[in-house]
């Protein structure tokens, strides 16, 4: 390899570092910092939606080294990113796989504006038993009731926590909340540097999006609190309030 692209390789990898602490200290600050919170070691975490593995890092480094990562992504270029820095930070317990989750059998063609874009969604199906899951972050833009009832039978075997995105003024928000509430889950809204009751979304505006917009929300089942999740993340399910998570 020549001293050019050795300097090419470094200076994507610089990059692709600089990209991980920006979402660990501003983009999903509180949303990271939750998840390494969590006990995770030694236990195997999906990242539905992975995109270009920033979260992906912060996973590795929560379950350790003797945990495992699977990742889903269906944008080929960002599975193949995914696979390079794999490569580059050597993450022998990584696992990318270049397919979509659903509620149905059968193959979509993928619609995005642009390589990498967020938008990107795929209705499509893959099948997996994961032992030691503990932990599920879903991210498909739009998509994550139809992963949670196709996945509705791993969920209910092993009982993850489980976070996700989802715009709040969409009905299927709260088909979601009434699927895992179904399931004896509790819930919070993870809200700039707060906890909040998962019901408070119409009520609190995004520092980003107003009273629009994407929330990220993590439900966890009762078994987890004490082990999984701390006791003080349970209690704001109690009722509708805020609980700071000092930064």
């Amino acid at each position: 390899m020549n001293d050019m692209a050795s300097r090419s390789i470094l200076l994507d990898n610089a990059h692709f570092l600089i990209r991980c602490l920006r979402y660990r200290l501003r983009t999903e600050k509180l949303q990271i910092k939750t998840m390494i919170c969590l006990n995770l070691r030694g236990a195997t975490v999906l990242d539905i939606g992975a995109n270009k593995g920033l979260y992906c890092f912060w996973m590795m480094r929560a379950v350790g080294p003797s945990g495992h990562v699977i990742a889903f992504e269906t944008q080929p270029e960002m599975r193949n990113g995914i696979e390079r820095q794999k490569l580059r930070f050597d993450w022998s317990n990584l696992r990318v796989m270049n397919v979509a989750l659903s509620d149905l059998d059968g193959e979509m063609n993928l619609s995005r504006q642009r390589i990498g874009d967020g938008s990107a969604t795929l209705d499509t199906i893959a099948d997996e038993i994961f032992s030691k899951l503990k932990f599920i972050k879903c991210d498909v833009e739009g998509h994550e009731l139809n992963v949670f009832l196709g996945g509705a039978q791993t969920i209910r075997r092993h009982r993850p926590v489980v976070q996700f995105e989802s715009t709040v003024t969409d009905q299927r928000t709260q088909d979601i909340f009434h699927f895992f509430r179904s399931l004896g889950y509790s819930g919070v809204l993870l809200l700039g540097g707060a906890y909040l009751h998962y019901s408070n979304p119409d009520t609190v505006p995004h520092y980003k999006f107003g009273m629009g917009g994407h929330r990220d929300f993590l439900f966890f089942p009762p078994e987890a609190i004490g082990t999984t999740i701390p006791f003080n993340l349970s209690e704001v399910d109690s009722g509708p309030g805020t609980r700071d998570r000092r930064n």
